[in-house]
């Protein structure tokens, strides 16, 4: 059995046909990667599933037919990598300021050919006045800066995904801003995925 192989074994219970191949490719792209560039951290290849692939894919039943997304801080491309996988119509930009990943971002795209582009920048360095259907974060500390920062760039029905934990949920519950909703994540014992929607008044 080849790395391939493995990996698709270990997706096999969620994802099926092309998504399926191209996830357990970029499985085996963030393995080789990980330990010499620091993109991710995993004790097994299970875990490398569970608990960053599956983790990313939790957002799938939110996500429409179509969009543009913006990956903030996208490190290993998660979770966009596997959003565009499964969301073959969507398009991208993976937003990473380290050289590194930046390039191994390069690497997946090009290898997995999705339809997206790696910008080397910090999101609040960013010029562009795109407005996006989706804005996600699975690693990026400021919080609250992102969220006023994402505030006026979304698109009419746009969110923003944070992969997060309870004690930021009930942190940004009751804001008049945002509207929050809230699901559990399935790699993670106390991570929460949260949707949040702007509210206009």
């Amino acid at each position: 059995m080849n790395d391939e192989e493995d990996f698709l074994q270990l997706l096999a219970p969620h994802v099926t046909g092309e998504p399926a191949e191209r996830l357990a490719h970029f499985a085996v792209l963030l393995e080789r990667w990980a330990s010499r560039h620091n993109l991710v951290s995993f004790a097994s290849r299970r875990e490398l599933v569970d608990r960053h692939i599956l983790d990313a894919l939790a957002a799938e039943p939110h996500v429409g037919a179509q969009g543009r997304l913006l990956d903030v801080g996208s490190g290993a491309g998660l979770p966009g990598v596997p959003i565009l996988v499964v969301r073959p119509r969507w398009k991208g930009v993976l937003l990473e300021p380290r050289q590194k990943r930046w390039a191994f971002l390069r690497l997946v795209i090009r290898e997995l050919g999705l339809d997206a582009a790696a910008e080397r920048a910090r999101y609040q360095d960013l010029t562009s006045t795109e407005r996006w259907d989706l804005i996600t974060a699975r690693a990026v500390g400021e919080r609250d800066e992102l969220l006023r920062w994402a505030h006026g760039r979304l698109a009419p029905e746009g969110a923003v995904f944070l992969w997060s934990t309870g004690e930021v949920e009930e942190a940004l519950t009751g804001r008049e801003e945002w509207a929050v909703l809230s699901s559990k994540l399935p790699g993670l014992d106390r991570g929460r995925l949260l949707r949040l929607r702007p509210c206009f008044t």
